[in-house]
């Protein structure tokens, strides 16, 4: 037993060695101790002598505490590598192929979370997604979608996959072939002789699919939509998916005769099931969709205007509907008749907890189509070119007075800011606040002063969340002394308003929370489906 602790071992075992040691002469070895692992063996034989005169269970709990610090020690340094299962699929799921590849060869848990179930469970289809290049005559070199590939991907982990999002693609030859792929196999799983392809889409909960339709040069301004064999594929898919509780489908710009027969596997299938249902820009001109009513436990439609009237949101009024989102694009058309104001007094009357939203997502400048007298819980404008006029906050508190609780614009203004305060919109947003008593957040991007983030603040009883541009800020007092204030207040606004710690100091004390002005940056993180 001594013979066998030579050298090469306790070299090799230093600190295990020194901890049994320590064991059992009750300290470390000496520092000079080191000339004797490359010495002879009677240190060892010593060693073992004095070992064999103590119990074998106190020296063994002894190294056994030894190795337990040192793992925690190791767990403490390396906490990446030691991650759970749970949060490890969580990140995976984010990543594509070749990143989830990429994160495999990090350690050995990262490897066996390649491997996990629910790391696959996010599908994205784009133009390189699959594909093998090849050679085109006429066009070069094209990325095809590889058959040999997709068919063992898909044998491999497509019964783990929960959603599938297929983005804009050009090759659209690849995106019919792949969707028909999994339409295939969907349509066999129940056969017994597909071994192997058993389960294949039976767990996707969500479909979300985004035609390009922008295709067009510079010189031409027409949209292209989708249709023919692709609609078809894409009707073949959504009919084979069991399991959809999640639908969203944008920018088909299709004509009305393939627009009103879009949904019709989809309702005959799923009309109990979904509980989310996106349809933006469904149609090039105004067709409303009536099946949409269809769906009784839907719970989020977001919809385009040119796809409601007022049979629709009747039919809207029998299911479970909560969340109304009305969504303007870049191609939506401006041309569509909104929902009359009957229409709206009878949602209120049989569905009051049905909350309508109004959004604009669009590069150019584009009109609000207005919902008069529709329970709007939010207004929100994510566009460069669309300035908070005073028309445009005027037409607000006359309609939405009463429900309107969301209120701002989202992304950074283009064009000239104005600097004098008769040019500015401060008055007009005090106005907003002070007439919409819900009104609970607020975001503000154009110019305004200190002053002005104080009096909103002080005003506006329910307000919570404040989302205010540091850049657009002005350090300023430019308010006339309204008569309705008191002395105390007026010398408050004078005061503090000469800094933007002060405001922010302030403002926090009254919201109750740590409030702060937002950089660019930040200010263009706000999500407006956390709001």
């Amino acid at each position: 037993m001594a013979r066998a602790i030579d050298a090469k071992f306790k070299r090799s075992y230093k600190d295990e060695y020194d901890a049994l040691y320590e064991a059992v002469f009750g300290h470390r070895p000496p520092a000079d101790d080191d000339k004797a692992y490359g010495s002879e063996d009677a240190e060892a034989d010593e060693l073992y002598k004095m070992v064999k005169l103590y119990d074998s269970s106190r020296v063994q709990l002894s190294l056994n505490k030894v190795r337990q610090d040192e793992s925690i020690q190791e767990v403490h340094q390396f906490g990446w590598a030691t991650l759970p299962d749970l949060l490890l699929e969580n990140v995976f799921s984010h990543l594509n192929m070749q990143e989830k590849y990429w994160a495999s060869m990090v350690c050995r848990s990262w490897y066996r979370a390649f491997y996990l179930g629910n790391s696959w469970r996010t599908f994205v289809f784009d133009d390189k997604t699959l594909t093998r290049r090849r050679y085109n005559y006429y066009s070069g070199w094209q990325y095809m979608l590889d058959h040999l590939r997709s068919e063992m991907y898909l044998k491999i982990v497509g019964r783990h996959i929960r959603t599938l999002i297929f983005l804009p693609v050009t090759n659209f030859h690849n995106l019919y072939e792949f969707m028909n792929m999994i339409s295939f196999y969907a349509e066999q799983r129940s056969q017994l002789g597909t071994t192997g392809m058993h389960g294949i889409g039976s767990l996707v909960r969500s479909l979300q699919y985004t035609f390009p339709c922008n295709m067009a040069t510079r010189n031409e301004t027409r949209l292209y939509g989708t249709g023919g064999k692709l609609l078809d594929a894409l009707k073949r898919l959504m009919r084979n998916l069991s399991s959809l509780r999640d639908l969203r489908l944008v920018d088909l710009m299709l004509d009305t005769n393939e627009a009103l027969h879009l949904l019709d596997d989809v309702c005959y299938s799923h009309c109990l099931n979904m509980k989310r249902l996106e349809l933006v820009n469904i149609s090039k001109v105004q067709c409303p969709l009536l099946h949409v009513g269809v769906f009784l436990n839907l719970q989020v439609l977001t919809i385009s205007p040119q796809s409601l009237d007022d049979d629709v949101l009747f039919l809207l009024t029998h299911t479970s509907l909560r969340h109304l989102h009305i969504i303007q694009n870049s191609y939506t058309p401006t041309d569509v008749i909104p929902v009359s104001r009957r229409a709206w007094l009878t949602v209120k009357q049989q569905s009051p907890k049905m909350r309508v939203h109004l959004h604009i997502k669009s590069h150019a400048y584009q009109d609000l189509i207005w919902q008069n007298s529709a329970p709007v819980n939010s207004i929100l404008i994510n566009s460069p070119q669309i300035a908070a006029k005073p028309d445009f906050l005027a037409d607000a508190v006359d309609n939405f007075k009463k429900t309107l609780r969301i209120f701002g614009h989202l992304s950074i203004p283009r064009g000239y800011q104005p600097r004098a305060f008769n040019e500015r919109i401060d008055s007009h947003l005090l106005y907003l606040c002070h007439k919409c008593l819900n009104l609970h957040t607020l975001i503000i991007r154009d110019k305004i002063s200190t002053a002005t983030i104080l009096l909103i603040a002080f005003f506006t009883k329910k307000l919570k969340f404040l989302h205010v541009r540091k850049n657009a800020v002005i350090l300023r007092s430019d308010w006339a002394r309204n008569p309705d204030w008191s002395e105390d207040l007026y010398t408050w606004i004078k005061t503090t308003s000469r800094s933007y710690q002060a405001t922010e100091t302030e403002v926090s004390s009254i919201l109750g929370y740590r409030w702060k002005m937002l950089t660019d940056k930040e200010f263009l993180r706000i999500d407006s489906q956390t709001l």
